[in-house]
């Protein structure tokens, strides 16, 4: 028998060993039904590749790498040849999959190729070699790949086919782009008869037809609006938003061959009220004509906080900021923080770095530890604050050479000052609790009876809840209390009359997050429950010591919290008072 030869070499998928059934046959020819595990009298051990020296067996003396059978082999794509494709993907990379589903099979015009064609009879290949040649500002040439040769690609790589920096001027103000999207085209104030038809040439309706498809950049995007809107839901209202976006963008930013930036898009916000600004960003992502420029909000705060220190100051706080960001990944390595914690250590150094430019400083490299002594406040949390800045500080500097010793080595760490755990008052948390918002009931009420954490909130998702009881990411299952289960029906009723068919899965959502699937933000629904989380996590710990007579072991346990945090909690004297059950 001899092997089938598919589109990508001679060998097809082996069949799987009559013993086990997992792995494949050893040999084809000869035929050898087992694999090495398997084969009477075994195991044996496989013998390398034939064709790599790889010890990683697969089939017919070849690894999986090496046999184009195997599930691992990589190819070219049958349509476009673009490489890093899959059998199990029948050899066509993901965009030629999607035009594989949509338009026929035919002769390309271009390369006389039997594939599937797009709706000018050009095959995608020939169509991407365009756009490759494709200068600012000139219309498509579908027959370039004549002139040039067809230029080939790597599989589901949406490369930049012009630079990131070019774009045209605007054509017009944003205002006068809403203008002509609005105003809809004059009417004819009488009808003019034909004289007499002539047939159009054919050839140039062909190049009319790809100049216009060129100018509407709805052409290109409706292919991923469309679909997109169907798979998370988005009104009918959201999609045209979206599409009226799209137009005041070609006209404001003419050339549909360009990559838009996302700055002007984000731009656009104070002009144009009724567009759906990040929805729109997220079409464009899809459709491979989006550069994204947007810069992080802290890097943006760095930079106002820093433009007017003087070099080499300000490039020595720039590296000890993307190091804290990025982390480093060559000696002295590490690992990236939280962006919160950098700021919160920025905000902590500032003071004192601010002083020594006033007198005079321009480096880092001769502070001297008098100098931070000199610059600590009083304060026992900013104390700590300064220090844990300077600490970090001073040991990046010193790993890349910049200073010549670590000057916060000889100096103590003190710890923050921490406030006394105080209970809430009582009413305030019942009129938290009897909310009339369904979503401010329910997180109040989370957290009020079971001191779950504002990020604990924020994540939860519709199937952590099984049963009446609430999966926690650490593997603890909560009993949820019936209160809680009041409130959660609640607003799993007004979720699904608010947004029937959104696909979000967490189980808080907001205009926002209910046609994507992300999660809501960190501050919802607390900017309008007029309480804050850690208060209600606090009260309800403080009464579980209290009812407990300080059982650290217990806290630690029902809430997940270390024993220096319990032990915090235990040493306060007063206790708050019991409302639960009135407030169910």
């Amino acid at each position: 028998m001899s092997p089938a030869r598919g589109p990508n070499g001679p060998l097809s998928p082996p069949l799987p060993c009559t013993a086990c059934g997992v792995k494949p046959a050893a040999w084809l020819t000869p035929r050898i039904d087992f694999c090495y595990d398997c084969i009477p009298g075994g195991p044996f051990t496989p013998p390398a590749c034939s064709k790599c020296g790889s010890a990683e067996y697969y089939s017919q003396g070849l690894c999986a790498h090496c046999h184009p059978g195997s599930p691992g082999f990589i190819g070219s794509c049958r349509d476009c040849l673009a490489w890093g494709v899959y059998r199990r993907h029948n050899w066509r990379c993901w965009k030629c999959r999607w035009w594989f589903t949509h338009y026929p099979q035919g002769e390309c015009i271009s390369c006389h190729r039997e594939v599937t064609i797009g709706e000018q009879g050009y095959c995608r290949l020939c169509l991407e070699t365009a756009r490759y040649h494709q200068r600012l500002g000139e219309p498509l040439d579908l027959d370039t790949a004549r002139k040039y040769g067809q230029q080939l690609f790597l599989a589901s790589v949406n490369d930049s086919r012009q630079p990131a920096e070019l774009h045209l001027p605007m054509a017009m103000s944003i205002r006068e782009a809403l203008k002509v999207i609005s105003t809809p085209p004059p009417e004819p104030a009488s009808h003019q008869p034909v004289l007499f038809h002539i047939d159009p040439d054919p050839e140039r309706l062909r190049q009319r037809s790809n100049e216009i498809r060129l100018r509407d950049i709805t052409s290109r995007t409706d292919h991923f609006l469309y679909p997109r809107a169907r798979e998370y839901a988005w009104s009918k209202r959201q999609t045209n938003q979206v599409r009226r976006t799209l137009k005041v963008l070609q006209l404001v930013f003419p050339g549909a061959n360009l990559r838009f930036r996302a700055s002007d898009i984000l731009s656009m916000r104070r002009y144009d009220d009724g567009s759906n600004i990040r929805s729109t960003i997220e079409v464009l992502e899809d459709a491979g004509l989006l550069t994204d420029d947007r810069v992080p909000s802290f890097t943006k705060l760095f930079e106002r906080k820093t433009h007017a220190l003087p070099e080499p100051m300000r490039s020595q706080l720039e590296l000890w900021r993307d190091i804290m960001v990025d982390g480093s990944k060559t000696p002295p390595r590490r690992q990236p923080r939280d962006t919160m914690t950098v700021k919160g250590q920025m905000y902590g150094i500032l003071p004192a770095i601010t002083r020594w430019v006033e007198e005079g400083r321009t480096s880092l490299a001769g502070i001297s530890t008098e100098d931070i002594l000199a610059a600590l406040p009083d304060d026992p949390s900013r104390r700590h604050a300064m220090m844990l800045g300077f600490r970090s500080l001073f040991t990046i500097l010193h790993g890349r050479k910049l200073v010549f010793t670590v000057p916060t080595k000889a100096i103590p760490l003190r710890g923050p000052r921490r406030n006394l755990p105080l209970p809430m008052e009582p009413t305030a948390i019942r009129d938290a609790l009897t909310n009339p918002d369904p979503a401010i009931a329910l997180a109040v009420s989370l957290v009020a009876f079971h001191a779950l954490m504002t990020s604990q909130v924020q994540h939860i998702k519709l199937t952590d809840i099984i049963d009446g009881r609430l999966r926690m990411p650490d593997g603890r299952f909560i009993p949820l209390a019936k209160p809680v289960l009041v409130r959660l029906a609640a607003w799993l009723d007004h979720r699904a009359k608010r947004w029937p068919e959104t696909k979000n899965p967490y189980m808080l959502v907001t205009t926002q997050t209910a046609p994507r699937l992300s999660p809501p933000s960190r501050n919802f629904p607390w900017k309008k429950a007029g309480v804050t989380a850690q208060a209600l996590r606090t009260d309800r710990i403080l009464y579980e010591v209290e009812q407990t007579g300080g059982d650290v072991r217990r806290i630690c346990d029902l809430f997940g919290i270390s024993v220096e945090t319990a032990l915090g909690y235990s040493h306060t004297s007063t206790g708050p008072q019991n409302i639960m059950a009135d407030s169910a």
